[in-house]
C-alpha cells in the first residue's frame, strides 16, 4: 500500500511538472529577431501617468519549428494599464492578456525572412515615486529572453525634467540607445521632476501602490494538491490500481510562438 501511495505521489509530481513545461518545443536556432525597438514616453503633466508608444520591427527567422508568426505577447509595467491602441493597420486586434501583458494578433501570418513593423500605445498609471518634493521615474521597457534586439531606443519627452541619466537628446526628447543586445538584455531609464511640475499627483498612486496581478496563493494550492491526489486514487481504484503502459497525465496549453517578457518597474 505504501508503495502504491508513493507511486501515485511520484506520478502527481511528474504531472505537475508538465503543467509548467507545457507543450512548447524549444528551437535549436532562434525563432525571431527584433530589428528595431523604439519606446516613446509622454508623461501627462497633471497626474503623472504615462502615454507609452511602442514601435517594433520584428523579423521572423524560423517559421517551421513553431509555425508562422501570427501573434505576440509583450509586457507592460503593471496590470493597471488601459486604452491599449493599435496604431498600424497590420494589427488585427490588441487586448490585455494575463494581467500585465498586451496580446497582439496580426492581420496575416509572417514566415521566415519576412518582417512585420507594428506600432501600438498604452496609457500607464502607477509609475512614479514621490521623494522629498521630487517625482522619480525608473522605467525599463519589456525585454526579450528569446530574441536578440539589434537596435533599441527610448525617447522621453524632456518637458520640465530636472535630472536624468540619458546619453543624448533629440529635439525635445531625452534619448537612451543600445545596439546588438543579447537575449534578455535590458535598457533602463531614470528621470526626475520637481513635484510642482505636476498639478494633480496622487500620493496613493505611486508605483509601489500598483495592484498586483492575482495568483493562486499557497494556502489555496495545497488543498488543490490533495483533491487531485484523491481523484487519482479513485481512478486507480476503479481500474485495479495498475499502471497502463504509456498512459499518464499531461498538462499543457498553447503558449504561442513567442512571449515577450514583462517590464520590470
Amino acid at each position: 500500500m505504501k508503495k502504491k501511495i508513493l507511486f501515485i505521489l511520484v506520478l502527481f509530481l511528474i504531472s505537475f511538472a508538465c503543467l509548467f513545461i507545457g507543450n512548447k518545443t524549444y528551437a535549436a536556432t532562434d525563432l525571431d529577431e527584433i530589428e528595431n525597438y523604439i519606446v516613446t514616453v509622454e508623461p501627462r503633466m497633471y497626474d503623472g501617468t504615462l502615454d507609452i508608444t511602442y514601435d517594433i520591427t520584428w523579423k521572423v527567422l524560423d517559421s517551421t519549428t513553431e509555425g508562422p508568426l501570427s501573434w505576440v505577447q509583450i509586457g507592460t509595467p503593471n496590470s493597471s494599464f488601459d486604452t491599449a491602441t493599435a496604431l498600424t493597420t497590420n494589427i488585427k486586434s490588441i487586448s490585455k492578456y494575463n494581467g500585465s501583458y498586451v496580446k497582439i494578433e496580426f492581420a496575416k501570418e509572417y514566415n521566415a525572412g519576412e518582417q512585420v513593423h507594428f506600432r501600438y500605445s498604452i496609457h500607464q498609471p502607477y509609475m512614479y515615486e514621490l521623494k522629498n518634493d521630487k517625482v522619480l521615474y525608473e522605467f525599463t521597457p519589456a525585454w526579450f529572453t528569446d530574441a536578440k534586439v539589434m537596435q533599441m531606443q527610448i525617447r522621453w519627452n524632456a518637458q520640465d525634467v530636472t535630472k536624468s541619466d540619458n546619453a543624448s537628446k533629440d529635439g525635445n526628447y531625452l534619448v537612451w540607445k543600445k545596439s546588438n543586445m543579447s537575449k534578455g538584455e535590458k535598457l533602463s531609464t531614470s528621470v526626475e521632476y520637481n513635484e510642482s511640475a505636476f498639478s494633480a499627483l496622487d500620493a496613493n498612486k505611486q508605483k509601489s501602490d500598483a495592484p498586483k496581478t492575482s495568483s493562486i496563493s499557497i494556502i489555496m494550492f495545497f488543498p488543490m494538491i490533495f483533491v487531485f491526489i484523491f481523484i487519482i486514487i479513485i481512478i486507480f481504484s476503479m481500474f485495479g490500481g495498475g499502471y497502463y503502459g504509456h498512459r499518464g497525465f499531461y498538462y499543457g496549453g498553447y503558449y504561442g510562438r513567442y512571449r515577450g517578457r514583462r517590464m520590470c518597474t
